[in-house]
Order: C-alpha cells, then structure tokens, then sequence
C-alpha cells in the first residue's frame, strides 16, 4: 500500500489540482492510501509518497514515474 498524503494550509487552486492528480494515481493504481494534513503555521504546499517530499509544481507524469519508482522497489 502506497500511502500519499497532501499536506496544505489553504483549499487553493493548487490544492485542488493536486486532489485532482492524486485521483488520477488512486484509480490507476489501486493500492494509493490518499490523506489529508492540514499545516497550522506553515504557508505551503507539498505531498508525501511513502514520507518522501515531493514539492507540488510538478505535472501528473511525474508522479506517476515517482509512484512506478517506489512500485519497483517493493
């Protein structure tokens, strides 16, 4: 089980584009925990695959090739 996890201060454009790419990943993959971590005093946002930071201007591919990466190492 991959677990992926948005962490976000502000629902956002780009919040939302990330939910959008992480619903992609989960109905491709099948096996994606999606969460949710709301950030009290940070103004950002970011995902964590399998608690590796991914930086959130990143297009859908890339995440893709980031979730085959840690597929192949299991």
């Amino acid at each position: 089980m991959i677990k992926a996890i948005i962490n976000y201060k502000d629902v956002n454009d780009e919040f939302r584009r990330m939910n959008d790419i992480l619903g992609i990943l989960k109905y491709k993959y099948k096996n994606i925990n999606v969460s949710y971590k709301k950030l009290k005093k940070k103004n950002e946002l970011f995902l964590t695959i399998n608690n590796e930071r991914l930086e959130c201007h990143h297009s859908l591919e890339f995440y893709m090739q980031a979730v085959e990466n840690i597929l192949n190492k299991v």
